[in-house]
């Protein structure tokens, strides 16, 4: 987009906001530059979603924006989002890539082991995937997404009128104001509530998640098991922290590979063993491990194919 260069960032970001919302809009590249240049482009941008009373006014006083010219891609990036334009220009590097489908609208957005990708919405909400994550949507509902595999953090702007859908493992969880952390790993499914509610399975099961609640539904014809979590450690994972409450080393076996992006074969055992407590990431899968070994009780062993878990008092 090109904007008069006596445009404020504020002005921009309306503008922004008014094209986003244009049916025709196709210029994700553009957002996307405009939103890595610099950290308060996105500041600027979520205020002007916040509030539209400007909308008129600027667009009377202004012509429209004219995209740049050039033959349509199609691969492109969705707009990313982080904490400084260095962060954001990192992430286009070494983070998850996106594919358009053009015949359905349907876009995908997926991380690579040990990669976090950040992405906003056309309304505000943002998403925050975890490491070997899969995600799809539809770019004509943007309200709706479906996590394929693995981790994403949900920080979701409210709207009673349309609200947000994440599907996963073929269930549905609808948003009421929420920041909501999914894990989907195969048949399992987890859902955490930091802040509002989520509602599981709604018109079926129809279960109401409030803020500090959780939700785990080991395979996908089991009966939903509720319980409490605290919502300030809720998608710690981003900041190097793994918190936990009484859950089976399995599970957490399962997020070490996600985070450390490489297999770690789980012993039978694993499934009756329990664990309270914060694990921290390293800088590498061996230190990682190393930390975390003593702590669960178990001791882990680099194979050919990845990592082998057991029992510390096992035979080696």
């Amino acid at each position: 987009m090109n904007a008069p260069e006596s445009a404020t960032v504020e002005e921009t970001a309306r503008r922004w906001v008014i094209r986003v919302h244009d049916a025709s809009f196709a210029d994700w590249d553009g957002l996307t530059e405009w939103l890595e240049q610099d950290p308060a482009h996105l500041a600027a941008y979520d205020a002007a979603v916040d509030d539209d009373h400007w909308a008129e006014e600027v667009l009377r006083s202004a012509p429209p924006p004219v995209a740049l010219g050039g033959r349509p891609r199609t691969h492109r990036r969705w707009a990313l989002v982080g904490g400084g334009a260095a962060a954001a220009a990192a992430l286009a590097v070494v983070g998850a890539w996106v594919t358009l489908f053009p015949a359905d609208h349907k876009q995908e957005i997926a991380t690579g082991p040990g990669q976090h990708r950040t992405f906003a919405l056309a309304d505000g909400s943002t998403v925050i995937l975890n490491a070997s994550t899969r995600l799809t949507f539809d770019a004509s509902k943007p309200r709706a997404v479906t996590l394929v595999a693995g981790e994403a953090l949900f920080t979701i702007r409210h709207n009673a009128r349309d609200p947000f859908v994440v599907t996963a493992g073929g269930t549905r969880l609808v948003d009421a104001g929420t920041v909501f952390d999914v894990v989907h790993d195969h048949d399992a499914l987890e859902v955490a509530v930091a802040q509002g509610a989520v509602v599981y399975a709604p018109g079926k099961d129809n279960i109401r998640l409030d803020a500090g609640a959780n939700l785990t539904r080991p395979t996908a014809t089991a009966k939903p098991r509720l319980g409490k979590v605290s919502p300030d450690g809720i998608g710690g994972w981003r900041t190097g922290h793994l918190e936990y409450d009484d859950v089976s080393l399995d599970r957490v076996a399962r997020d070490l590979s996600r985070n450390i992006g490489e297999p770690i074969r789980i012993p039978d055992i694993a499934g009756r063993m329990r664990f309270s407590g914060t694990l921290m990431l390293a800088d590498s899968p061996g230190r990682t491990l190393d930390r975390a070994g003593p702590l669960l009780g178990v001791r882990f062993t680099r194979g050919k194919d990845g990592w082998a878990m057991a029992a510390a008092d096992a035979d080696r």
